[in-house]
Formats: C-alpha cells, sequence, structure tokens
C-alpha cells in the first residue's frame, strides 16, 4: 500500500526584522546577534526537528552544508521543540528547515524551507552633531537619530537601546528609542551657570527589539554630539 504523506505543516516564524520574499529571495533579514522564536503548529502525536544549512546564493542546494556551530544557537540546545529560539552569531545567507514526522509506522515526513539572511548591523549615528540652550534650559534633552538599515524596513528594529556616555561618563541605564528616533534625556541634572560650558554626549552601543548589535558609526564623528549650554548673565545691582 502506497505511504499516506501527513498533512501540510502550518509553519509560522515569529521573525523580529521580517521581509517579504522579493528578487533577493530571503524570506528575512536578521540582525547579526539577534535572536528569534520559530513556531510549528505541530500536529498530536508528531515529532519535528529544526537545521540550519548556510548557502552562498539562496539559488544553491538548500541542505548541502551545514551550518558551523559557532555560526548560530539554538537556546538549551533544543531543535526538536515546536517552538525554537535561534541566535544568529554570524553574518551570511542561511535556510532553516523544519521536518514534521508522522506517528505512524510508516515514517513518513515533510519539510518546509525558510531562506534568512544575517547582515552585518544596522548603524547609528547622531543626525546634528551641535546644539545649544541656556543653561538654565532644565533637565530635559531631546535630539534626533539617524538608523542606516540598508533599505531594510526599520520599524521591525524598535525599541532600540541606547547605551551613551556624558562628559565621558558612561550612564549604566540606557535611553529606549521608539520609530520616532528621538533619543530623549530626562535627568540631566543640569545647574545653571554663568559660564558657557560644553556637554559632550557620545553613543556607546545599541541593540535592537531582539538583541542584535546596531554599530556605532564612529567616522566623521557622528556618534558624539556637542550641546553648547550658555552662561546665564549676572545682573548688577541697580542704582536709580
Amino acid at each position: 500500500m502506497k505511504k499516506s504523506l501527513i498533512h501540510r505543516i502550518l509553519l509560522t516564524l515569529i521573525l523580529g526584522v521580517f521581509v517579504l520574499a522579493t528578487a533577493s529571495a530571503q524570506d528575512a533579514v536578521f540582525l547579526h546577534g539577534s535572536t528569534h522564536k520559530a513556531t510549528l503548529a505541530l500536529h498530536a502525536g508528531n515529532a519535528c526537528e529544526w537545521k540550519i544549512y548556510k548557502v552562498l546564493d539562496f539559488a544553491d542546494q538548500k541542505d548541502a552544508n551545514p551550518a558551523a556551530a559557532d555560526e548560530f544557537t539554538f537556546k538549551d540546545g533544543i531543535d526538536n521543540a515546536a517552538n525554537v529560539d535561534i541566535t544568529w552569531k554570524k553574518p551570511g545567507k542561511y535556510y532553516l528547515i523544519v521536518e514534521e514526522f508522522n506517528d505512524g509506522l510508516g515514517g513518513c515526513s515533510t519539510r518546509r524551507a525558510f531562506a534568512i539572511e544575517v547582515i552585518e548591523s544596522a548603524t547609528i549615528e547622531f543626525k546634528e552633531l551641535v546644539s545649544n540652550d541656556c543653561s538654565n534650559v532644565g533637565n530635559t534633552f531631546e535630539t534626533e537619530l539617524t538608523i542606516g538599515t540598508s533599505g531594510i524596513d526599520d520599524s521591525k528594529f524598535y525599541p532600540i537601546q541606547v547605551y551613551y556616555s556624558i562628559d565621558g561618563a558612561p550612564v549604566a541605564t540606557p535611553i529606549t528609542v521608539t520609530e520616532s528616533k528621538s533619543l530623549v534625556f530626562n535627568d540631566l541634572a543640569i545647574i545653571p551657570e554663568h559660564t558657557d560650558k560644553n556637554q559632550i554626549i557620545t553613543i556607546l552601543s545599541a541593540k535592537d527589539k531582539y538583541g542584535g548589535d546596531i554599530k556605532v558609526t564612529l567616522t566623521g564623528g557622528v556618534n558624539i554630539h556637542t550641546r553648547t549650554l550658555y552662561g546665564i548673565p549676572i545682573v548688577d545691582d541697580i542704582n536709580y
């Protein structure tokens, strides 16, 4: 008797940076270092297995070259569950292939492949490198960032965590940046002074929603914003 195939696999990838397949042929684009969940609607009693293969081009055979162990990790080493978390550790082109096995004696299975491109990083820098305020303006300040994503829809990256320093002193708590791309400071503790003072804000590092590294652009000092705080004039005694 001819073996019957299992029902068609229903597979959903919950992707951090999801791009529908176009001429480039990839199903998704991820940032290096990011972690994403893949979920299979596994039929009752069936088993499954996830595997990752590397290719030079998405037109290549999908399962010819298994990806190296240092290019990805399955969380807790689990690659045979309906839900798996995968950290993509190196840039490149990959096929994520899931195979579902039926629970009968026939040993039938079905596979499905997803083409995933892992890019080195997006980039982050200040849109404006200088600004100025009176030193009695208060403790809040806002400036805009530029996020470079090589044409990828950057809405999937947010919220972004931006780590920074003030006058060379790193600040432990990052600032959360939304799609507005505004870096908002609420507690700069500015003390009004009578002389001009420069405040140096430096972007140290940044990560996307899924922990992917966003590269800080250093060329030309675009990771540094110089804010000039003008001194408040001293009013002498008034004689009248």
